[in-house]
C-alpha cells in the first residue's frame, strides 16, 4: 500500500473518530495504532463490545442506494438494508442519523419487551 493510500486511511480514521466522539457520546474514542490492520480495530472505545473498521473510498456503490432512501424518506429516518445473494443482511445509514436510529430502535425494542411482558401477564396460569 502506498503512502498516499495510508495517509488517506489515517485521515478517514481520524474523521470517523471525531464523528464517533460527537455523535455517539464516546469522548474516549481514539484511533488505534495500526500494524497492517492485523491486531485491532481502526478506532477503539467507540461502543462497548464493538469492533469498528473504517473504510474511506472515492466511490461506494451502496451510497447511491442510500441516496435513494434519503430522497424517498422525506422527514423519516432513511435506512438502507442490503445483502449479497446468500449473504447476511446489513444496515447502512448516515453517521449523523445514528443517534436517531439508536433512539428509535431502543424505543421499538423496549416496546416489544413491554408487549411481551404484558402478554405473559395476561396469559391465564395453569
Amino acid at each position: 500500500m502506498g503512502k498516499a493510500s495510508r495517509d488517506k486511511g489515517k485521515r478517514g480514521e481520524r474523521e470517523a473518530r471525531d464523528q464517533i466522539r460527537k455523535l455517539w457520546n464516546a469522548p474516549d474514542c481514539i484511533r488505534a495504532a495500526q500494524s497492517c490492520g492485523a491486531w485491532s480495530a481502526d478506532v477503539l472505545a467507540a461502543l462497548p463490545d464493538s469492533h469498528v473498521e473504517v473504510k474511506r473510498y472515492a466511490k461506494v456503490a451502496a451510497c447511491r442506494f442510500l441516496e435513494q432512501a434519503i430522497a424517498d424518506a422525506k422527514d423519516d429516518l432513511p435506512i438502507l438494508l442490503m445483502r449479497e445473494d446468500k449473504g447476511e443482511w446489513m444496515v447502512l445509514l448516515r453517521m449523523s442519523d445514528t443517534p436517531r436510529f439508536a433512539t428509535s430502535l431502543s424505543r421499538q425494542l423496549n416496546q416489544n419487551d413491554t408487549d411481551t411482558t404484558k402478554r405473559e401477564a395476561d396469559r391465564p396460569s395453569d
